[in-house]
């Protein structure tokens, strides 16, 4: 009999107000790239801090925006954020065999109104999502180059932390740590949670709490230490915790201080994480497993053929998002193994549905896909993942 597991996750929620179509070569952005690290410049692929980068600038970002974007409005407003987007995306895809629960804070103000209303219209449970009175709702400006790295898109994301700088861990309570399993997406923006994961990781463990953490740019520690690994909560203790890492090419970098990929997963393993994947964009994602939750295995997969050919041929949105709902997709799986009682989860597997759900999310904009009716996401979705297992099985 299957089992319906429960998921509680924590982390980054917020408002994406996207630009589309900015160019980073154009002559308005120029002098607003980064000159060294963490100066609190713009660099394509990353995230800055609002504050930050008004110093660098020598002005509110409010002013700069219009020669950034050559004076155009944002072209839609979306609910954002790697906790958030995946934990929204794993529950379209699983649908009635898992419950999903998002723990969080927002401001009293029209960004947390509309976030609360969307929210609300998904299958996530919310009734842990709090308002925070005096603060604003964190939000990101997020400028996409769908023209950049050949033609593979890429974003700059400028942030406010807003509320999320007050949220504790001791708002975490007992059913958070009852879950079956427990998501930290995105928690470089909420730096209380964030500089406790080795706890809270610890904690989640100690329960038996099947524990993922998928990350996000963490500029706060590239400011403050530029020249040094980041963080992960207060010591590499945390990874023993993890029984599933998610994190992009530059992020297992700066988190290993390594200088390869390969460098990066030697350290996620000698540190004890369960299981790694690395993403690279349009290249081919990086993962292993050490055999404890997930069967033992290492390899790459290649991105999907048929998403490929149909953003060749025009289609679409923009990679906001596309991480994310990556990250989605691998827990998505992960918790439909769990619920099937599987002794060991398929790693791989979990990557075939992560790979095409990063994929899809380049046909429309934003990160968040409203669905019409439940069931919709999976049925677009579905396809893409036939062919995608057509096309790992060729390449065997």
């Amino acid at each position: 009999m299957r089992k319906k597991i429960t998921v509680s996750g924590t982390g980054c929620c917020l408002v994406d107000r996207l630009y589309n179509h900015v160019s980073f070569e154009a002559g308005g952005f120029a002098p607003f790239l980064t000159r060294t690290k963490g100066d609190g410049g713009l660099t394509p692929g990353q995230l800055v801090f609002k504050e930050e980068f008004d110093r660098f600038a020598g002005m509110d970002f409010l002013e700069t925006l219009p020669r950034l974007t050559d004076g155009q409005q944002a072209e839609t407003m979306n609910v954002g954020g790697p906790c958030i987007v995946a934990l929204i995306h794993a529950a379209q895809l699983t649908g009635d065999a898992a419950s999903f629960r998002f723990y969080g804070c927002h401001g009293r103000d029209d960004d947390g109104r509309f976030l609360l209303s969307a929210l609300k219209k998904t299958p996530v449970d919310v009734g842990a999502y709090r308002i925070e009175k005096n603060s604003v709702t964190a939000s990101t400006i997020v400028l996409s180059d769908p023209g950049y790295d050949h033609g593979n898109g890429e974003r700059v994301f400028i942030n406010t932390i807003g509320a999320s700088w007050n949220y504790r861990p001791d708002e975490l309570d007992e059913t958070f740590f009852a879950s079956d399993a427990v998501v930290f997406g995105g928690t470089a923006l909420v730096p209380q949670i964030h500089d406790s994961l080795t706890e809270l990781l610890d904690a989640a463990h100690s329960k038996g709490c099947f524990t993922i953490v998928n990350t996000v740019f963490d500029f706060r520690n590239e400011k403050a230490h530029p020249d040094r690994k980041w963080p992960l909560g207060k010591n590499d203790d945390s990874y023993r915790n993890i029984d599933l890492l998610i994190t992009d090419h530059e992020e297992a970098l700066r988190l290993s201080g390594k200088k390869t990929t390969r460098e990066a997963m030697a350290f996620f393993k000698s540190n004890g994480a369960g299981a790694a994947v690395i993403t690279n964009g349009a290249l081919d994602v990086n993962l292993y497993a050490s055999g404890t939750r997930f069967a033992g295995t290492e390899t790459t997969l290649p991105v999907s053929e048929a998403v490929t050919e149909e953003l060749k041929r025009g289609r679409k949105g923009d990679t906001t998002g596309c991480g994310d709902n990556f990250a989605g997709g691998v827990i998505a799986s992960a918790v439909a193994q769990l619920g099937a009682g599987n002794e060991r989860l398929d790693l791989i597997e979990a990557c075939r549905w992560g790979i095409v759900s990063g994929g899809f999310t380049c046909f429309y904009m934003g990160g968040t896909w409203l669905e019409k009716y439940p069931g919709e996401k999976r049925e677009l979705v579905t396809p893409y993942y036939e062919k995608y297992v057509k096309q790992t099985e060729r390449a065997k």
